[in-house]
């Protein structure tokens, strides 16, 4: 059975799917505001306001199945019952239950869609067994959540809204808070879950153009909401200047013989913290190691947030590329410039100062074995000549063998594992083989790998099935595995 720690944490990275996909309607609504396609920012505004939820609900469907087609199926299904039957009990066609209406759907479609699977019914039915019985059982199961959210919705939305107005109503606060409680979820992986809440779910505004009611800080800012946007514009200090200044005091004050390899790495995390918003593979260098830096960095980011909203910004996203396609929306978006320059020599200042003061055993600050050169992978059981594949081999050593994982996942940055016996992982191995960090709650362990992972947790995959074709004894799919039980 599952550990609730690990439960939480497939559905994190579940919630993570959708997000990948909705960059691209935020492009369409920014090309069309700005060169004046009406069509192209339609389009944009229906894909976030309508079928986002839908995203969600195939999201969650795809992570605890690894894909699988007719799940991923059975929760369209029994998606878009749910909303069919809603609309018709409430009375409302306009009625949206957003992304918590979608992932309500999802888990309960993926849920039934594991047991339907396995039902054989008689012979002259058997074209419905198996897994085609699960865009059935999920339909079956939309109608029910239809007259449940059609029912109980308004009463459910007049809650949202409220506890959306008293977020806005705290003002200031709110967003200190909201900034801080972010950085201090990053260790768990559970922050998106808050993220997600704030961007698709609270506060509501009205389009003057189409009277549609737009919910969530995110949405209600690309339609057009000229209050939205000030409780995200801080992030742009936290996640596109904050990781630079701390990744530079980094590798500035990492041993003379590891700054080389430091310096690679903390490069690289700081690019992809300014470019995708992913700032795990800074964070991982410390925040485990330094409870000091981590309460520095958590404070900061509330900082940082608190300033954006008490400087009057509006603008919406989570890295700089979205700075710039969300530009046309933006109210007093200039002031993040020099507050970036400051942001980044604040971290940087600080960082280094902590770092030399106390020393901690950050990365670049240890002595362990290997954590030097290069080789680390070359000697890797099963390397071959692939780099990627001989990385690949060294970290399912390093996790105990094929036969100690149960199942294996990967989301943005991370690789999350269910292990028969977590104590059986070398973190140290695992850190020479470019982890950022290693995680452990329970069964679950997280492996954060950086934007690769998922390229990792492929070539793991095929090196599993390389063992066991050699006769190995471990599992023949991991993936395969998590995905029967689910």
């Amino acid at each position: 059975m599952r550990t609730r720690a690990a439960f939480f944490q497939r559905v994190s990275a579940s919630l993570m799917i959708p997000l990948t996909f909705l960059p691209f309607p935020a492009v369409l609504v920014a090309l069309g505001t700005v060169l004046g396609l009406g069509p192209l920012e339609q389009a944009g505004l229906e894909l976030l306001r309508d079928w986002v939820p839908l995203f969600f609900a195939m999201g969650i469907a795809v992570g605890f199945t690894q894909g699988d087609g007719m799940a991923v199926l059975s929760a369209a299904a029994g998606y878009l019952t749910m909303i069919a039957v809603a609309v018709g009990v409430a009375g409302d066609p306009a009625l949206n239950v957003g992304a918590l209406g979608g992932i309500a759907a999802g888990a309960l479609c993926t849920w039934l869609y594991g047991r339907a699977s396995r039902v054989r019914l008689p012979e002259f039915l058997a074209l419905f067994s198996g897994k085609r019985m699960g865009p059935i059982a999920a339909a079956l199961a939309g109608v029910g959540l239809g007259y449940f959210f059609g029912l109980i919705w308004p009463a459910f939305y007049a809650a949202i809204y409220g506890l959306g107005q008293w977020i806005y109503a705290a003002g200031g606060t709110g967003a200190f808070v909201y900034g801080g409680i972010l950085r201090l979820l990053i260790p768990t992986g559970l922050h998106h879950i808050l993220m997600q809440l704030v961007d698709y779910q609270l506060g509501a505004w009205t389009d003057p153009t189409t009277g549609q009611v737009v919910v969530g800080e995110y949405l209600r800012f690309l339609s057009g909401d000229p209050a939205a946007g000030r409780l995200l514009s801080g992030f742009f200090l936290t996640l596109g200047f904050g990781p630079l200044g701390a990744a530079l005091a980094i590798a500035h004050e990492a041993r003379p013989e590891q700054r080389r390899r430091v310096s690679g790495m903390m490069l690289s995390g700081a690019l992809t913290a300014m470019v995708v918003g992913i700032t795990e593979p800074v964070e991982f260098a410390f925040i485990f190691a330094s409870p000091l830096l981590l309460a520095l960095h958590v404070l900061l980011s509330a900082v940082a947030s608190f300033l954006g909203y008490a400087l009057d910004i509006h603008l919406g996203g989570y890295a700089l590329p979205m700075m710039l396609i969300n530009w046309h929306r933006q109210q007093n978006g200039w002031l993040l410039l020099p507050l970036g320059v400051l942001w980044t020599l604040l971290y940087y200042v600080t960082f280094r100062l902590i770092i030399r003061w106390r020393r901690p055993p950050i990365l670049g600050q240890s002595g362990e074995a290997g954590e030097g050169g290069d080789g680390a992978v070359a000697g890797a059981p099963g390397a071959g000549s692939d780099p990627l594949q001989a990385q690949a081999a060294g970290i399912l050593a390093a996790l105990g063998g094929p036969s100690n994982i149960r199942s294996l996942t990967a989301c943005m940055t991370r690789l999350r594992l269910e292990l028969n016996t977590p104590d059986a992982v070398d973190a140290a191995r695992l850190r020479e083989l470019g982890a950022a960090g290693v995680v452990r709650t329970g069964d679950a362990v997280q492996v954060v790998m950086g934007p690769r992972a998922g390229d990792i947790a492929r070539a793991i995959e095929e090196e599993v099935a390389r063992t066991a074709g050699d006769g190995g004894r471990g599992n023949p799919s991991p993936n395969r595995r998590g995905q029967d039980e689910t």
